[in-house]
């Protein structure tokens, strides 16, 4: 096995407590991702802090006449919800050119997120979230939600519904190769294009119940159980002859230096019969000003190889992705940032082997607050002859 690992720099946002679904952020703020979101994994619906702490952030302040008036109406309407309720919702735009050398550039929604959540008693809430925008990606939910109960803040919490397991470090950024296949794209040998390669899909959800705990600041631990028939739905296959998909993460973030220097170092699983994704974290950052992480993935799957719809072949496989990134606090509304990730692919009892790379330059840019654009120049290195250079970027509209 070749052990590529690239770094990658990326630059960020954040002289406050942390706001979006970014795992870099809990790097530069010292704070975990359930600091700010109502899911402990981080992502989704966004609670009280990871509003208010990012309430005013941006690159133009809305500070008179109607666009004073306008953002105003947020305070008008947590106040209408109450303490016991949070609303919120993510809605994203990207444009995008694929590496394959043919492909037009192309303009999309990717993401219309609708949350909501309402705690009953101090102890028993019920979250849910609803994706209006289109399914893109084989074994992708639409929705997900789930009864939370959690007796006391340094008790274990208990989810029961449909839920994303939490493995891995979950981020916003679906063109990561963390959660692909790094198959190239429609080949004599894959079938499926390589933006359908997924080993868990964007917004991934299944029927499940998780018990995680968090009572100590500097250890969170998560198992749980899961149905794998969505599972199994996923463009590179996991069927099994099991039922049920099992999930563990382990993650410790120490603090150091009266609590300048911020880390965090993991391991996640996620068991599926004969199907496993095994998942290594690890990251540092100075508060208020950089951040720097590693990722790697290892799973062992079942590859859809095939030119020809009517002889699927679906044989043993395996693939590896290593992904590295640096982030700088540029100003509190600016981060640029690059990021560099390696993939490969491996089957017919790994003789044969597909590589990827990946190099990523961008920047992520609030330009007023609740308005993201972040973009992006993308370099790509597969099998054919050559790099491929792209640009592409992103628009989000977030609450």
């Amino acid at each position: 096995m070749q052990t590529y690992v690239f770094t990658l720099v990326t630059l960020s946002l954040l002289s406050f407590n942390i706001a979006n679904s970014l795992p870099q952020f809990s790097l530069i703020s010292g704070n975990r991702c359930s600091s700010c979101h109502i899911n402990q994994q981080g992502g989704g619906g966004r609670n009280d802090l990871g509003w208010y702490s990012n309430r005013d952030v941006g690159a133009i302040e809305p500070i008179e006449g109607i666009m004073s008036e306008f953002w105003a109406i947020q305070d008008s309407i947590r106040g209408m919800i109450g303490t016991k309720s949070n609303i919120g919702f993510d809605m994203r735009f990207q444009y995008i050119r694929s590496r394959n050398p043919g492909a037009d550039a192309s303009f999309f929604p990717m993401q219309f997120s609708i949350y909501g959540q309402h705690s009953f008693t101090p102890w028993l809430a019920v979250e849910a979230a609803y994706n209006i925008g289109p399914i893109r990606y084989k074994g992708q939910s639409s929705w997900s939600g789930s009864l939370l109960i959690q007796p006391g803040l340094e008790l274990p919490l208990l989810r029961i519904g449909m839920i994303q397991p939490t493995i891995g470090i979950r981020n916003d950024d679906h063109t990561t190769l963390n959660r692909q296949i790094p198959a190239d794209w429609l080949t004599n040998e894959v079938l499926t294009p390589y933006s359908q390669m997924t080993l868990l899909a964007p917004n991934f959800a299944a029927p499940g119940i998780e018990i995680g705990y968090e009572g100590l600041h500097w250890l969170s631990v998560h198992a749980g159980m899961f149905s794998n028939s969505i599972l199994n739905q996923n463009a590179v296959t996991h069927d099994s002859d099991a039922d049920i998909a099992y999930t563990t993460r382990i993650m410790f973030w120490p603090r150091f230096l009266e609590n300048t220097v911020n880390t965090y170092i993991g391991a996640s699983l996620l068991k599926n019969g004969e199907v496993s994704i095994i998942q290594y974290m690890l990251g540092i950052g100075l508060t208020d000003q950089l951040s720097f992480s590693i990722e790697a993935t290892q799973s062992d799957i079942q590859h859809i190889r095939s030119i020809s719809t009517d002889n699927i072949q679906l044989l043993p496989g395996s693939s590896t992705t290593y992904s590295a990134e640096l982030m700088y606090q540029a100003e509190s509304w600016l981060f640029p940032y690059v990021r560099s990730e390696y993939g490969e692919l491996r089957y017919d009892q790994n003789q044969d082997l597909t590589i990827i790379k990946q190099f990523v330059i961008g920047a992520q840019i609030f330009l007023m607050p609740n308005i993201e654009f972040r973009p992006e120049y993308r370099m790509f290195d597969t099998y054919r002859p050559g790099m491929i250079g792209r640009w592409g970027a992103q628009f989000h509209l977030y609450y």
